[in-house]
């Protein structure tokens, strides 16, 4: 830190969550040198800190100070770095002494020296942890809101957001603590993930954020250490593991009056934007594709939150139907062209088929680049898409028709390339033929609609009609088996 820094005694309170741990943009200063001749003795310069190396490669230092112990990223063996944050550490107690708190014995500071270009100030970010009670704290009243922490339900859900944030801070400095860790974090942690991956294997909504075969993978990682003494190492990917659960738990509402049991269920009124009339007209168009992926993206978007499973088995099988429609309806594309190269055949009659197949090539291609490397997308890639993909005056309206374009398109194509089909035939073999032809399609494909479909998907009366003529010949047929078989 240049000394002509004018610096400000101010104190800007943190969590673990908001430092700037991986926000650093320094470049490493690298040269060559001489070595002397012999062995080489490595020395360590006098200091009050001690030097500890995160699992990842991140240098911090560690202090026993009068009642609480320091950590921080800064770099104090320079002695201007340490001369600044001794003059905060000072401010700190001054603070302490003022306002007449009692620090637990089992407490430690976190320090970050921040810094801006206009004007050239200095503050301190900073927060303490207590290792017992799992939490931390702050010397004087903090927001949650200007903490970032999300909206709270109760003391008892704010103690879940702490705990969250004291994990997380455990996971960037485990070196030095992992001697008083107890090694029960780790069994009670096997314990959870145990129950999550059954809960998963017997429910298709729970809420618990890790799949079974990721479940799987943690529990034989974990497995190889139980029983042994915690390491650093051990510890930083326990204490990851810890923050993932405990903030998944603050997102679920665990251990409220109104926890979250069924992530289909959100545990308050989501504010959902429907145009009913506009969703049919779409739906109307576009065969009732929209309808499914309208249904879809909320199922996949509730409070918020999206599991990444869900987000990439539904992502993987929408880019696998896109892919597969290019082929249909270039097929589709090409066999128009050639009914209009057929003789008596009419030019203008192949003129909409080639346009629906074109389109649904078009919006397949450009659906196809625009979500390259989707299937791999994380939770919070997906949540930030879905939540700018959805509209604020729509919802998922303009998505879900998007996304049903190839396959609407091309169903088109497909209507309008026998339709131009027809057409030729009423021109080759006459019209009687070719309406009969057509009569015969048109009902085949209203009856395969109609059978497979839920009786309460449709309440036509031409429906209902075919379908119990359907049931009483396929029970006319059944008891006429069973009279022959006696």
């Amino acid at each position: 830190m240049a000394s002509s820094f004018n610096v400000v005694k101010e104190l800007r309170p943190v969590t673990s969550t908001t430092t700037r741990r991986y926000e650093k943009l320094l470049w490493v200063g690298a040269y060559h040198t001489t070595t002397a001749p012999g062995l080489r003795l490595r020395t360590s310069p006098k200091s009050n800190w001690i030097s500890f190396t995160h699992p990842e490669g991140q240098l911090y230092f560690h202090m026993k100070r009068g009642h609480f112990s320091v950590v921080t990223e800064e770099n104090v063996l320079n002695i201007e770095t340490d001369n600044l944050v001794s003059s905060y550490l000072a401010v700190i107690e001054k603070k302490i002494l003022e306002c007449g708190i009692v620090l637990p014995q089992t407490c430690e500071l976190f320090v970050e020296l921040r810094s801006d270009e206009q004007p050239q100030t200095s503050t301190c970010a900073y927060y303490f942890v207590d290792h017992h009670s799992r939490c931390l704290f702050w010397l004087e009243p903090t927001s949650s809101e200007l903490l970032d922490m999300g909206m709270l339900v109760s003391d008892s859900h704010l103690d879940t957001a702490l705990e969250r944030l004291y994990w997380v801070h455990v996971e960037f400095f485990p070196m030095h603590v992992c001697a008083q860790m107890t090694p029960l974090v780790l069994d009670k942690l096997i314990s959870v993930i145990c129950h999550g991956m059954t809960d998963r294997m017997t429910s298709r909504t729970s809420t618990f954020p890790y799949t079974e075969e990721k479940c799987d993978q943690l529990l034989r990682a974990l497995s190889l250490r139980r029983g042994e003494p915690l390491d650093g190492h051990t510890l930083c990917f326990v204490a990851r593991l810890w923050g993932a659960i405990n903030n998944q738990r603050f997102m679920t509402y665990y251990g409220q009056e109104n926890a979250q049991l069924d992530r289909l269920h959100p545990p308050m009124p989501d504010d959902i934007v429907d145009r009913p009339g506009m969703r049919a007209l779409a739906n109307l168009a576009l065969w009732g594709i929209p309808n499914h992926h309208y249904t879809k993206l909320h199922d996949l978007f509730v409070h918020d939150q999206v599991y990444v499973d869900h987000w990439q088995a539904f992502i993987t099988a929408c880019i696998s139907e896109w892919r597969g429609l290019l082929v249909w309806a270039f097929s589709v594309l090409i066999a128009s062209i050639l009914i209009s190269m057929l003789p008596r055949a009419s030019l203008s009659s192949a003129i909409a088929p080639i346009i629906a197949a074109s389109s649904s090539i078009l919006s397949g291609s450009i659906l196809l680049l625009r979500h390259h490397g989707f299937e791999d997308a994380t939770a919070s890639f997906a949540a930030s898409f879905l939540r700018t993909a959805k509209s604020s005056d729509w919802g998922f309206l303009p998505l879900s028709v998007v996304y049903s374009m190839p396959k609407a398109m091309y169903l088109w194509s497909m209507g309008l390339m026998v339709a131009q089909f027809v057409f030729w035939s009423s021109r080759i073999a006459g019209v009687f033929w070719a309406l009969g032809g057509a009569g015969f399609l048109a009902l085949m494909g209203y009856s395969i609609f109609y059978f497979t479909s839920l009786e309460d998907d449709h309440p036509d009366p031409m429906a209902t009609m075919l379908r119990s003529h359907w049931q009483t010949f396929h029970s006319s047929s059944a008891e006429a088996a069973e009279t022959l078989t006696v």
